[in-house]
This record gives structure tokens, C-alpha cells and sequence, in this order.
């Protein structure tokens, strides 16, 4: 049986996800709307994107121009798209208190997982037990 503290911080934990949800999403339109592309377009370059750091952001995205032909990448252009993607993660961390690296495997582990899904495991991976947004 459960307790009225468990039942308590059970609730509390769903009404944060939620507001992680609503966050990244807020995130990840923002992002697509600045490089011109569709949200879905964003999130699907956010989980092609694995780095251990920003520093190697750069790179990365101008692979995926190059490597793939990748028409949303050259659509947004890779300079546009890597200062975004990089404020995308900034700010997704400064939310969780995760680094660079969680955050990019969180995204790219579960290509196509929603965002209720990613909102899952980054609240599920953060130090933080709660977080404004």
C-alpha cells in the first residue's frame, strides 16, 4: 500500500516530467523555427548527434552535411545549426544539470522515441530532484 508521502512525490515526479516535456519541446521548436525547419527536422538532427563536448559540435554537424547530403542540414546551414543545437543543449543542461555528453545519448540512444519518452530518461539521468523553468 502507498503511502500519502509516496503517492505525494509519485505526483510531484510526473508534474515535472510534464514540465521537462513542455520544456524540450519549447527547446526543440525554438531551435527549429530560428534554422527554418520542422520540429520533427530538429529532433531527428538532435538524435544524429552524439558528442562528448560542444567543442565537437561543429564538426559533427558539417559530417552530417557532407556525409549524408542531409537536406534539413543544408537547408538550416551547419554554422546556424551548430549555434543553435549547441544553445538547444545548453540550455537542456542548465534544466537537468546534465553535461554535453548525457544529454547527446539521451537523444541519440532511442532515434524516434518521443519527446515524453526523452523527457523520461533526461529527468531520469538529472542530479536534479527538481528544477524552474
Amino acid at each position: 500500500m502507498m503511502t500519502t508521502q509516496q503517492s505525494e512525490s509519485l505526483d510531484f515526479e510526473k508534474m515535472y516530467i510534464r514540465q521537462l516535456e513542455e520544456f524540450v519541446n519549447k527547446i526543440v521548436s525554438t531551435m527549429a523555427t530560428s534554422v527554418s525547419l520542422q520540429p520533427g527536422e530538429a529532433l531527428e538532427l538532435l538524435e544524429s548527434i552524439q558528442v562528448e563536448m560542444l567543442g565537437e559540435l561543429k564538426n559533427k554537424v558539417e559530417a552530417l552535411e557532407d556525409d549524408f547530403n542531409n537536406e534539413p542540414v543544408r537547408r538550416a546551414g551547419s554554422i546556424k545549426l551548430t549555434w543553435e543545437i549547441e544553445k538547444a543543449i545548453k540550455a537542456i543542461s542548465v534544466a537537468t544539470d546534465l553535461n554535453t555528453d548525457e544529454i547527446t545519448t539521451i537523444f541519440s540512444q532511442k532515434p524516434g522515441a518521443s519527446l515524453a519518452d526523452v523527457s523520461y530518461r533526461l529527468h531520469r539521468q538529472s542530479a536534479h530532484d527538481r528544477v524552474s523553468f
